[in-house]
């Protein structure tokens, strides 16, 4: 009787501590919001109308770059959205990436959030090509809101908003977002790229050089670390390359000695450190040939002077004489 009840309490024990492991390890997934811990390092559409095509249709409309800049500083429509012209954002160029094991796509607002609205995605998967509703939703309360997507790879996304809670049922909302665990890497795959030789790449996908930015590059300043500096060219051993020389070298060439033709640094970019070495080294053989010419105009000039006065001198001689002979 002992032992059948040690069975009984050992067994409730055994359920319970199951119960509690599977609690454990039940999966959640919140809603990224400002008052929430959800975060969106795996929002797909972060900066989306800086990296794919973003549209917006209706004449209520709020600001594209506050909905995709993680910020949750809200926008708010200047009129009122309706049934018969409802604010339509459209997302097109997403990467071909199935939404496997689970992806969630919804919005996020501070007040004045929608009440009707569709999700709508355009599932390419196995070529199925075509718009699938998501949720249609109707009389909703809620300031943030969130589905889950169906299996499938989402090329598009539409959102399509018809009513709204604010003042003379305008809109406001912060956040658009596509969570793909998947799909994005934590914070990669945005503004910066990683690759896995430690390669840095900004607005591109796969950086081949330890710093590959797609774009302008604005600094106060910048340090290159130089060898080889360009000094060598004042040492008494350099050959300087005559100046007919150099002529003969840009008839055939096109371009300076020591400097690629543009066809080269159009095809290959342009090395700063080296071009800036090898634009000096122009810059100091160009010195020494004014230097050079400096010095021939001098001595021409000199020897000029010379000439002048020997012809005074001859000029003095032949009017003395011809005094003398008379």
């Amino acid at each position: 009787m002992i032992c059948k009840r040690i069975h009984s309490v050992l067994l409730i024990l055994l359920i319970f501590i199951n119960l509690k492991v599977a609690q454990a390890q039940t999966s959640s997934v919140l809603i990224p919001s400002n008052i929430s811990t959800g975060s969106l390092e795996k929002n797909m559409l972060f900066y989306a109308n800086n990296r794919y095509t973003v549209s917006q249709q209706g004449a209520a409309t709020v600001s594209l770059q506050a909905m995709f800049d993680g910020s949750f500083s809200p926008s708010t429509t200047g009129i009122s959205v309706s049934e018969n012209d409802p604010t339509v954002i459209l997302i097109e160029g997403l990467p071909s990436i199935h939404t496997q094991q689970g992806a969630w796509i919804g919005w996020s607002s501070r007040g004045w959030n929608p009440t009707k609205f569709k999700i709508e995605i355009f599932n390419t998967h196995n070529g199925i090509n075509q718009w699938v509703v998501v949720d249609n939703v109707e009389n909703y309360t809620q300031r943030h809101y969130m589905v889950k997507a169906p299996h499938s790879i989402c090329g598009k996304i539409r959102f399509t908003f018809y009513r709204a809670s604010g003042t003379d049922g305008r809109m406001q909302l912060s956040e658009l977002f596509f969570i793909h665990p998947e799909g994005v890497r934590a914070y990669d795959g945005y503004l910066v790229k990683y690759s896995q030789v430690g390669n840095v790449g900004i607005g591109t996908a796969n950086p081949t050089h330890r710093l590959e930015v797609n774009g302008t590059i604005r600094a106060k300043e910048v340090k290159l670390e130089a060898t080889n500096w360009p000094d060598y060219v004042f040492e008494k051993d350099y050959e300087l390359m005559p100046l007919d020389a150099v002529k003969s070298f840009i008839d055939q060439k096109g371009h300076l000695p020591g400097l690629k033709s543009a066809k080269e640094y159009e095809q290959n970019g342009v090395n700063m450190l080296e071009l800036n070495q090898k634009l000096l080294e122009k810059v100091e053989e160009l010195m020494l040939h004014t230097i050079n010419q400096q010095q021939l105009i001098e001595n021409e000039q000199e020897k000029n002077k010379l000439q002048s006065e020997l012809l005074e001198k001859l000029i003095e001689t032949v009017d003395e004489l011809k005094k003398r002979l008379k």
